[in-house]
């Protein structure tokens, strides 16, 4: 298995500030999150920077709904833009889950536009795309409803990225989803989630992580482990700076690797 992290650590810093936060952990090797830090980014800049502090792209998130619907950007151009700059840096994996028409109502879903999506890029050679698991929202998405979304992954042989934090959101445990969908895990968003808040430093919160990561090496899991936090929302995680950001991501990645050796 590999360690990753995401860049959408924060939204309200620069791209030049993200990655130099993560170049100075243990971790070179990052998830590009598509947000407002990164989404405008000529990708050719982006390669240049990434090299030049010698980190590594695995995977790539598609931009989320209130980011991309405005621009009259849909979830099929962001998954072919996401191949192609999965092509510019070897990355293995994309991630998208664009289900919602109106990111502030949350009622209006896109779910069959979305499997259709899915089905029609699931084969892609050159790279994985996965969708990822919700919290559950009642009337909302698939994405968050545990056996509709087994379901459809099982009926299609569809790849998933595992999200821990909105698993236990649905108060679902962890251990069990794991169980239930370990055969199609490709990448898993780990982060901790304590009294409904979500995208916490690992070992802030009451989840099992240590018992997964352990079942993950038992099992000899071959995918990708993404640390993706929230460093803007204080309620989340009070980081002050980009000095204490590192110093929290190199403390997951010791967590990780304490719970896996």
């Amino acid at each position: 298995m590999e360690i990753s992290v995401s860049t959408g650590l924060y939204y309200t810093k620069t791209y030049i500030e993200i990655l130099g936060m993560i170049k100075e952990t243990s971790c070179k090797n990052i998830e590009i999150f598509l947000n407002q830090a990164f989404i405008d980014v000529p990708v050719e800049e982006l390669k240049e920077e990434v090299e030049k502090r010698n980190l590594n792209v695995l995977s790539i998130h598609t931009p989320l709904e209130f980011i991309a619907f405005p621009r009259k950007e849909d979830e099929e151009f962001w998954i072919k833009k996401a191949i192609e700059m999965a092509k510019v840096f070897n990355a293995q994996t994309i991630v998208t889950h664009m289900v919602y028409e109106d990111y502030s109502k949350r009622w209006i879903n896109l779910d069959e536009l979305h499997k259709k999506n899915i089905l029609k890029y699931k084969d892609t050679k050159e790279v994985c795309l996965t969708t990822e698991n919700f919290p559950y929202v009642e009337a909302a998405s698939f994405l968050g409803k545990e056996a509709e979304f087994i379901e459809f992954i099982e009926d299609n042989d569809v790849n998933i990225t595992f999200d821990t934090t909105h698993c236990a959101a649905s108060n679902v445990s962890i251990l069990d989803f794991y169980e239930k969908t370990k055969k199609h895990i490709k990448n898993i968003h780990l982060s901790d989630f304590k009294d409904g808040v979500e995208h916490m430093i690992l070992g802030h919160g009451n989840l099992p992580l240590k018992e997964l990561l352990g079942k993950l090496k038992e099992d000899n899991y071959k995918g990708t482990i993404t640390v993706e936090l929230d460093f803007d929302n204080k309620k989340r995680n009070n980081v002050e700076n980009l000095k204490q950001a590192s110093e929290e991501i190199q403390k997951c990645i010791g967590y990780i690797n304490k719970s896996i050796c």
